[in-house]
């Protein structure tokens, strides 16, 4: 029996759960700050094919069927242009992954 994959709506909200759960711990005080003043008007989140980079950072072959990047961040107009994190996630709902990429204040 082929398992039945979570929808990309579903995968948002898993996504948007996780982040506010470890933005505190993982996101620069004024990335933080800048994405709570203006979420209501400019934050996003979507979904786009994995990039060919995961595999370093997660050390196995990702199905892109089965995965989905998951961006979120701030927009200005259509576009996405401040990430704040890149999400790997599984949307096999028998088989739970996520890797997160979080955005680094210049060091």
């Amino acid at each position: 029996m082929e398992t039945q994959l979570l929808s990309i709506d579903e995968m948002l909200e898993t996504a948007f759960e996780i982040f506010y759960e470890m933005a505190e711990d993982n996101l620069d005080y004024d990335d933080l700050l800048a994405y709570q003043e203006r979420f209501d008007d400019e934050g996003a989140a979507v979904a786009v094919k994995a990039e060919s980079d995961w595999e370093s950072h997660v050390a196995f072959e990702v199905d892109r069927e089965v995965f989905v990047e998951v961006r979120i961040g701030l927009t200005s107009g259509d576009t996405l242009d401040d990430v704040l994190v890149r999400m790997l996630i599984s949307r096999d709902p028998e088989q739970k992954f996520c890797h997160m990429l979080w955005k680094r204040a210049a060091e």
